[in-house]
This record gives structure tokens, C-alpha cells and sequence, in this order.
């Protein structure tokens, strides 16, 4: 277990890991999972890049709402039990071709993911989303959990039960 500062875990977390799990709820309010790649914005936005053909992205264009989380990787974790990770409650918004943003979001995304990026924006089914956090948890070990909340949810409350 690392003695670091939460804030400081957590941001390495999202800096190094490439990719988050996403989960949604369809129409028919089963529970939807997947994953995507993602580039993280300070202080706290996640964006993603991803197909209209996808169930995930038909329900958060229906209900733009969204949980996401990143979790370190298990080759690399101490104990499979306790995964670092951090989970997000958030709102999504569509980030349209014609927004001032969007051409640098989509650079800074092919900076980080490369060239199937290039390829993937020629694509008409793609769509850009800004997921924005409201609410979230971080855990780094066994009795190390946090409750993240504030504005920008980068307050760390140490949760000290369920």
C-alpha cells in the first residue's frame, strides 16, 4: 500500500491508465458496460471519442448520464482484492464538430491514443463527449477509501464506513 497523499495516487492513476470502464443504462433500464480510451482535462473532465453504433453511446445521447472508472492493472497490483481505483458519477455532454474546442480535444486525444485516431475521426458515426464528474469514490487499499466531493470532486473525505 502506498503511504502518498490520495490526491497525489489518484491523479497518477488517471495520468498513466489509458483507457476507463464505462457504464450506462439503456432505455430499458438494463445496465450497460464497456470501456473506452479516454483524455482527462484538469481540473476534472474526461473525454471520449466514441461510435453511435455502440449501445453505450446511443443511451448517453438519450439520458447523458454515464458512471465511469479507472483501475489500476492487475499485473501490477499488490492485491487483486484491493485494486487502486477511482469510480465517477457523471454528466455527459455532447461536444458537436463546430464547438471552438473540438479540433484540439480530438488533436490532444490522437496525441494520447495515435493514428487510429486520425483514422476513426474521418468516421460520421463518432462523437465526442465531455463526461463531467458530480460525485465519485477513490480506493487505494484496504481501509483507504475516500468519498470525493466539491465543485471539481477533488475533495478526499476518508470514508470511514459503507
Amino acid at each position: 500500500m502506498s503511504d502518498e497523499a490520495p490526491e497525489k495516487v489518484c491523479a497518477t492513476l488517471i495520468q498513466e491508465m489509458r483507457s476507463l470502464h464505462l457504464s450506462t443504462v439503456g432505455p430499458d433500464e438494463m445496465p450497460h458496460g464497456s470501456y473506452t480510451p479516454y483524455l482527462y482535462r484538469a481540473p476534472c473532465s474526461f473525454y471520449i471519442f466514441v461510435s453511435q453504433l455502440a449501445a453505450h453511446t446511443r443511451h448517453v445521447l438519450a439520458n447523458g448520464k454515464a458512471a465511469i472508472m479507472i483501475i489500476e492493472d492487475e499485473q501490477s497490483a499488490a492485491q487483486i482484492f484491493a485494486r487502486t481505483r477511482v469510480h465517477y458519477v457523471c454528466q455527459a455532454e455532447r461536444i458537436a464538430p463546430d464547438h471552438p474546442e473540438y479540433l484540439e480535444l480530438l488533436d490532444g486525444y490522437q496525441d494520447r491514443h495515435g493514428n487510429m485516431v486520425g483514422m476513426l475521426r474521418q468516421l460520421p458515426d463518432f462523437v465526442l463527449f465531455k463526461l463531467r464528474p458530480t460525485s465519485g469514490q477513490f480506493v487505494m487499499g484496504f481501509g483507504k477509501a475516500y468519498k470525493l466531493t466539491g465543485e471539481d470532486v477533488s475533495i478526499f473525505e476518508h470514508a470511514r464506513s459503507g
